[in-house]
């Protein structure tokens, strides 16, 4: 190599110290004790979202069309899996269908200066208490540990005291609004209060591969309601019955265990049976009203099924958690959906108010417990359907009935 050349490439590739002088000097750093005090950490805000809540003029037939429109509820019929039954060929079984639809949002404490009724003050304070429980960093061995680990476990106490068609059952908000607003709207210039608007239409969106027809749906859907209805009224008189027992071993037990939780189980189980009850009972009555009042809108239930595509993401769900229940039942499912990939489906998003500022941590958190429902009511409805499965493979006449 050329020595003229070599010591060129050694000189470029070696910073100089005349090098080091020319380069411009840092700029001063200044310590401003109000900017210090205010400066917090820059994060890259989510990517944005849509909001979730639909306009009610909304076309039911587009993919995605989840609403929380208090008038209108959407809900999804997921058909159960045929079993492999010894002798009993799958088509003979007859086809029966999850109700699911998401839980709403939770409870907000009221604006100031409005009144707080006591049950949702009692809701509100235990879904504040439960997300500071699952949030919570504190030490198992520690006083805030063991409460948070206790809150836990009562918390899923009470979501498995209640069957999956119990769980829809107390999502369907029968009575519209609630709240001094509601009350205000529902007063004419006479001063006379007219009954609050409340559901008016159900609609219920289905896989498109599901071959029955809107009328054979409807059908298994008023069925399913009066089957929901039954086991309600049974459940609510034997955890109504408990409540004695259930409050005499919480005191008993108090110096072993000072956070009872059977008391307030039972007391979930008992609520959740009887509003049950009342629910399907209003909803296949007004299902079946022929409008004694003369307004045919006022005093029935508008019902409409509608097919989708999207549901498949669904039924493939509800298929991977038969078959992680009983493998032998339920052989394949082929590749199993994520919660994501299954609330995406339905258009499903956190809860947005127009004009408040998003709080990235209060989406983050109803997102991941809505995730963790749609887990744990499919779980449930897979055991429960595996159960009927066996019930049904010993006496197919007696199964149908239940």
């Amino acid at each position: 190599m050329n020595p003229q050349r070599a010591e060129q490439l050694s000189n470029a590739s070696v910073p100089s110290s005349e090098y080091h002088e020319q380069a411009p000097p840092l700029p001063a750093r200044t310590v401003n004790t109000s900017n210090a005090l205010q400066a917090k950490p820059s994060y890259p805000a989510p990517p944005r979202r849509l909001s979730s809540a639909r306009s009610s003029n909304e076309d039911i037939s587009s993919p995605v069309h989840y609403t929380r429109d208090p008038h209108r509820l959407v809900a999804y019929l997921i058909p159960f899996p045929k079993p492999r039954l010894q002798g009993i060929s799958p088509d003979s079984i007859p086809a029966r269908y999850l109700i699911y639809t998401p839980p709403p949002p939770p409870l907000k404490a009221p604006a100031e200066g409005e009144k707080e009724a006591k049950v949702h003050k009692l809701h509100r304070k235990w879904q504040e208490e439960v997300r500071s429980a699952k949030t919570s960093t504190a030490k198992t061995a520690s006083w805030k540990g063991v409460k948070g680990k206790a809150t836990k476990t009562i918390d899923t106490a009470m979501g498995w005291t209640k069957s999956s068609n119990l769980e829809f059952l107390n999502r369907i908000n029968v009575d519209g609004e609630k709240g001094p607003e509601a009350h205000a709207r529902d007063e004419n210039t006479e001063g006379v209060t007219r009954r609050t608007v409340g559901l008016e239409e159900m609609c219920l969106v289905y896989p498109n591969s599901v071959k029955s027809s809107p009328d054979q749906l409807k059908v298994e859907f008023v069925e399913s309601m009066m089957r929901s209805k039954s086991k309600a009224q049974r459940d609510s008189i034997i955890a109504t019955g408990l409540l004695p027992v259930s409050a005499a071993i919480d005191i008993m037990l108090t110096l072993i265990w000072p956070f009872g939780g059977l008391l307030e189980i039972d007391a979930v189980w008992a609520s959740a049976s009887i509003r049950g009850a009342k629910i399907s009972r209003n909803v296949t009555k007004r299902l079946h009203s022929t409008s004694a009042s003369g307004n045919h809108d006022e005093d029935t239930l508008r019902l409409s099924f509608h097919p989708s595509s999207r549901l498949k993401v669904l039924d493939k769900y509800l298929e991977a958690r038969c078959h992680e229940n009983d493998a032998k039942m339920f052989p394949s499912f082929g590749c199993a959906p994520t919660e994501t990939e299954c609330l995406q489906a339905i258009g499903w998003g956190p809860s947005q108010t127009d004009g408040e500022t998003r709080n990235w941590e209060d989406e983050h958190w109803e997102t991941a417990e809505v995730k963790e429902d749609l887990k744990t009511v499919l779980t449930k409805a897979a055991r429960e359907w595996d159960k009927w499965c066996k019930a049904y493979e010993k006496n197919p006449e007696k199964a149908v009935k239940k």
